[in-house]
């Protein structure tokens, strides 16, 4: 299947913010880790105004449940109070050294591995993996928009480019890919309520808005 050229609608940059790791939303604002520093914050998509900056072990991905966030650091995946920062549980028995993205839907965590070039889907209460999904790139953010699982990939050692692709949640298989500007790299990603995919950056901290194209019904 031929990429696409993505749109890439929306571009923010932020204060102190070199590198992006995660990114997230919880129907109001978006949250993204600042992976050098394991901070995280939450931003209007629209202006890009920062509107709270937490100290929170958030170095890789980040997912909202619909009342707290997922944050990957340190080897764990671990539940995140929005309000605070403080951790108030984590995913028992997994090893999330090599996560690279997170998502939440239907009470499951899906994870990102990016040199294992997997999705897992993840019971968050006891550690175990429900399902793989194999990829043939590395494997970036994940996230769900209207009933479908997106995810980032890097640019590989042939020159493609980074892309961001809809596959089967249940098979892994490509259903769609666009492909990102040249010079563009993707960590995070994230859909907004608006139709948007919101990917983070982990080389320059920008944070980049692409429109999601239309799937057939």
């Amino acid at each position: 299947m031929k990429a696409r050229q993505a749109e890439v609608v929306a571009e923010r940059t932020f204060d102190g913010v070199d590198s992006i790791h995660g990114v997230a939303f919880d129907g109001q604002a978006v949250w993204f880790a600042h992976g050098a520093g394991g901070d995280l914050l939450s931003a209007e998509p629209e202006t890009g105004r920062v509107l709270r900056r937490l100290k929170a072990p958030a170095q890789a991905g980040v997912a909202f449940d619909g009342s707290h966030l997922w944050v990957v650091g340190g080897g764990k995946i671990r539940k995140i109070d929005p309000g605070t920062g403080a951790a108030v549980g984590e995913v028992p028995g997994f090893d999330a050294t090599l996560v690279s993205g997170l998502a939440w839907a239907d009470g499951a965590l899906y994870a990102g591995v990016y040199r294992q070039k997997k999705i897992l889907k993840i019971d968050p209460e006891r550690g175990t993996v429900l399902r793989t999904l194999v990829s043939d790139r590395f494997v970036t953010g994940v996230t769900w928009a209207d009933g479908d699982l997106w995810h980032g990939v890097m640019p590989d050692d042939e020159g493609a480019p980074s892309e961001l692709r809809r596959v089967d949640a249940q098979r892994g298989e490509v259903l769609d890919r666009l492909a990102l500007p040249e010079g563009v790299r993707v960590s995070g990603v994230e859909a907004d309520a608006s139709g948007r995919l919101w990917c983070g950056d982990p080389a320059t901290g920008k944070l980049r808005a692409v429109r999601k194209p239309r799937t057939a019904a």
